[in-house]
């Protein structure tokens, strides 16, 4: 249902301005193998220091490989920071995916709970991900990086959502199940800032806020 590498779109012309340039894919053995040694330091180093002070002279020392080499395929650490950050929550689709279909039998209101949840638990217990989503986007190519991703995420949830033995139907258009997804989203970004976590409190208000939402369409 979701792919790591995406290519970023522009909804309309006026948007292809980007403020840092996207990564580069390896295609090499040997670079795979260094560009995955990257992003797992890079992912260290930022639980460690923050994004502010992550810089990839810092990963290419703590990784070993040469600084050089990093750039070839992120020329800046915005690029890897957008890299890393689709990775993410391109995980977070897959998860909906597995809970959606393990749960078609139960009201559909029960499962935006279970998807809210398994949401939020998977941020909770990844730092690197509450980090570049929930404190994110960092960038312009994150943010529209991010938006398609969560369009294939809504895409789903519809899916699931129809799939129900008691179903919802919900509409393309206007994208129901996305904008579910979205209003979601900031539930859990607002109690990261608050928090630094996604307390029982908000996911209870993710999702009560998608239920009263989605409700306009039973």
């Amino acid at each position: 249902m979701l792919e790591l590498n995406q290519k970023t779109r522009y909804p309309n012309s006026n948007q292809g301005k980007v403020t840092h340039p996207r990564s580069r894919t390896p295609l090499q053995e040997r670079s795979q193998q260094r560009v995955a040694i990257v992003l797992e330091t890079a992912e260290k180093i930022l639980e460690k220091i923050g994004p502010e002070e992550t810089s990839i002279p810092e990963i290419a020392k703590v990784s070993g490989v040469p600084r050089a080499s990093i750039y070839q395929f992120f020329p800046d650490k915005y690029a890897l920071f957008t890299h890393l950050a689709e990775k993410h929550l391109a995980k977070v689709g897959e998860i909906l995916a597995v809970k959606g279909a393990k749960n078609s039998k139960i009201p559909w209101e029960k499962l935006v709970g279970v998807l809210v949840n398994a949401a939020s638990d998977y941020y909770d217990s990844t730092p690197v991900a509450s980090i570049l989503v929930l404190g994110g986007p960092f960038s312009r190519n994150a943010y529209l990086a991010q938006e398609i991703t969560i369009d294939h995420i809504g895409a789903g949830v519809r899916v699931q959502l129809a799939n129900l033995d008691s179903p919802l139907i919900l509409p393309k258009k206007p994208d129901v199940a996305t904008l579910g997804v979205e209003i979601a989203f900031a539930c859990m970004k607002r109690g990261y800032y608050l928090e630094n976590k996604i307390s029982k409190i908000m996911r209870e208000q993710a999702v009560s806020a998608v239920i009263a939402y989605f409700q306009n369409w039973k």
